[in-house]
């Protein structure tokens, strides 16, 4: 049966609903302006009502405010996590390829290659041809010359900058995803002490989504938040949750209380030979693998500044073995078929690297190559366990067929891509040019034999050298050969016009015929030097001819910035939506709370009322009534 009083306590459960609800309204128009501030609401049940033992049976005992809850989408916030991997990734690209882009521009006020090439260089051959022997024309010449060379020098330099800028990036966005993860496992442990108490820490909730969407941006985020079950009793729940987040395909970050770190260990050798040293690999700390970058639901800044940074538009170093080998064999053969790795204007095979032979890795130091048989010799191959212990030759017997692999296939055009597309130029117009003066004599009768124009500076000798007609000779490698560097080893980096040269310009030749009766002051050959310009039989770059280099790297530049700049503007202009969409749910909007807070001043004034009526009835009842 119910109290007489019962009617008082159903105002004052009112009341109480009333004032936690004013002061959940209140609470979220002061925060307002909070960063990840999630709205709030009063989560409001009828009471246990009360078996009256009358006709009428029940009769209700007020309300009770169950809970304070957020008010979110988690489908929403999902969606949000997504696009904004996505548009980390892209707004990376965006920066670094309009960085690539200018790089390569061609102005007034900044000469790029058709200015220096084009019109300069051949300008200057022009002339030359009208007087071979003044010195003031070679002078010119030689001039331009070396203007095309430090033109390449600058590129490279140019392009080993941007990826260094990257590699430091991509430690950075490591040092980030760490911190973060430190943050969302401290977070998790205070949500979890407090809600064990049978409360929810929206709060805390909200900073922890913070850190999820700034994660976000670095690379693709799960999360999930599971019961924990008492092992004694695993039918019933212990009231705590474990939240978990997930990175690069389902790897866990974040567990519960406990957080896996990554680490970047810098690479001991390069995989493409234009490289710069010290590019970092991800490794997990707690594990010592390492992280698995080319799953195709990777994405955020992480993926867009290792794409950039290792990008070789697929063209990764594949082969097999070519016949049996046996174990402790410290040399392996490796058939190959792809362009890019047979053709020696192409090459980008480091000097000593990494080899992973049937899964097994194994340093190489020195390589030789076989043009006729298109054939590989790695040679001084050493183990490498997964504990760093090392030893010579192959660890296991090799079968005929076993696949060979050196770097990741990474399909994108990035820093190793268009540094290749330089080396290739460079080679082909090097070669052709060097081919042809080396059928001459200069100025002053001597023919020109071996000497080179176009040479190649040795950093660790510290000197230039000339440069072996590879055609000569079907093997070549990463040391050259005994009579010297083959063009394989030629870069845009180390280019350089012949010093000798440079301090005499006699010593160029203008013309073929070395009969002493033959005035030197001629200028055949400088018809066919000319010709290297347009000539695709003397110089092909891409299928075009040498002046427009220029035109295919630009075209493949454009095609990534167009696409980095389409995709960029497209999540962003998704992401405002989904902001929008996720403020319209859980943003605070003053109007509203204005509105619900006069609705809950009169519901709080109406069970005051309730009140006030139940004390004079009671009053009338107790007070007044039978004396």
């Amino acid at each position: 049966m119910p109290s007489q009083f019962s009617g008082l306590m159903i105002g004052y459960s009112g009341l109480t609903a009333a004032q936690v609800s004013q002061n959940t309204v209140a609470n979220n128009i002061a925060n307002v302006n909070t960063k990840g501030y999630s709205r709030q609401e009063v989560n409001t049940r009828a009471s246990d009502a009360l078996q009256t033992f009358t006709t009428y049976g029940m009769i209700g005992t007020g309300v009770t405010a169950k809970s304070i809850d957020q008010v979110r989408d988690m489908y929403v916030d999902l969606k949000y996590h997504q696009n904004a991997s996505l548009l980390g990734e892209y707004s990376k690209k965006q920066t670094y390829t309009l960085e690539i882009e200018n790089y390569f521009t061609d102005t007034e006020t900044v000469p790029g290659f058709n200015t220096i090439y084009t019109e300069n260089f051949y300008r200057a051959l022009s002339a030359l041809k009208e007087e071979p022997g003044s010195t003031t024309a070679r002078t010119s010449f030689v001039g331009a010359a070396q203007s095309l060379t430090e033109y390449f020098n600058v590129m490279s330099a140019n392009m080993e900058k941007t990826q260094s800028n990257l590699n430091e990036e991509v430690k950075d966005a490591v040092d980030q995803i760490n911190s973060i993860a430190s943050q969302i496992a401290t977070l998790n442990k205070q949500i979890t002490v407090i809600e064990l108490k049978g409360v929810v820490a929206n709060e805390l909730r909200d900073q922890r989504e913070v850190l999820v969407d700034e994660l976000s941006q670095y690379v693709d985020v799960e999360t999930k938040e599971v019961e924990i079950y008492n092992y004694a009793d695993p039918d019933h729940p212990t009231g705590a949750k474990r939240y978990v987040v997930s990175i690069a395909n389902n790897a866990q970050l974040v567990y519960g209380y406990e957080y896996n770190e990554l680490e970047c260990r810098p690479r001991g050798e390069k995989v493409n030979q234009s490289d710069i040293d010290g590019l970092y690999d991800i490794y997990w700390t707690h594990t010592g693998m390492e992280l698995n970058l080319n799953t195709p639901n990777l994405t955020g800044e992480l993926k867009g500044l290792l794409e950039l940074r290792d990008g070789n538009n697929n063209e990764a170093f594949r082969g097999g073995v070519a016949g049996n080998a046996a174990a402790g064999q410290e040399e392996i053969e490796v058939k190959v078929d792809k362009d890019y790795l047979t053709d020696p204007n192409k090459l980008t095979l480091a000097e000593k690297g990494i080899i992973t032979i049937s899964g097994a890795q194994y340093q190489y130091d020195g390589w030789e190559y076989d043009q006729d048989e298109q054939k590989y010799t790695f040679k001084n191959l050493t183990y490498l366990d997964s504990n760093g212990v090392s030893q010579k030759g192959l660890r296991d017997q090799v079968d005929d067929e076993a696949t060979v692999r050196i770097g990741k296939a990474v399909d994108y055009q990035g820093i190793p891509y268009y540094q290749a597309q330089l080396n290739e130029w460079v080679r082909s117009f090097s070669y052709a040019f060097n081919l042809i003066q080396q059928r001459g004599q200069d100025l002053n009768g001597n023919p020109i034999g071996e000497s080179c124009f176009f040479r190649m500076y040795d950093e660790v000798e510290g000197k230039q050298q000339d440069l072996k007609d590879q055609a000569e000779d079907s093997v070549f490698g990463s040391a050259g050969n005994a009579d010297g560097p083959t063009y394989n080893l030629l870069t845009a980096k180390n280019i350089r016009l012949n010093e000798g040269i440079l301090k005499d310009c006699s010593l160029f030749a203008t013309t073929y015929n070395a009969e002493s009766s033959v005035n030197v002051d001629a200028n055949d050959m400088l018809f066919d030097l000319e010709s290297i310009k347009t000539d695709k039989n003397k110089v092909s770059f891409r299928g075009c001819s040498s002046a427009e280099f220029l035109q295919c790297v630009l075209s493949d530049v454009a095609l990534n910035a167009q696409s980095a700049n389409i995709f960029t503007a497209n999540y962003t202009n998704i992401g405002n939506a989904l902001t929008n969409q996720r403020l319209s749910v859980s943003g605070v909007d003053s109007d509203e709370e204005a509105l619900d807070l006069v609705k809950f001043q009169h519901a709080y004034d109406l069970n005051a009322k309730i009140i006030q009526t139940m004390t004079e009835m009671y009053d009338k009842l107790i007070n007044q009534t039978g004396v």
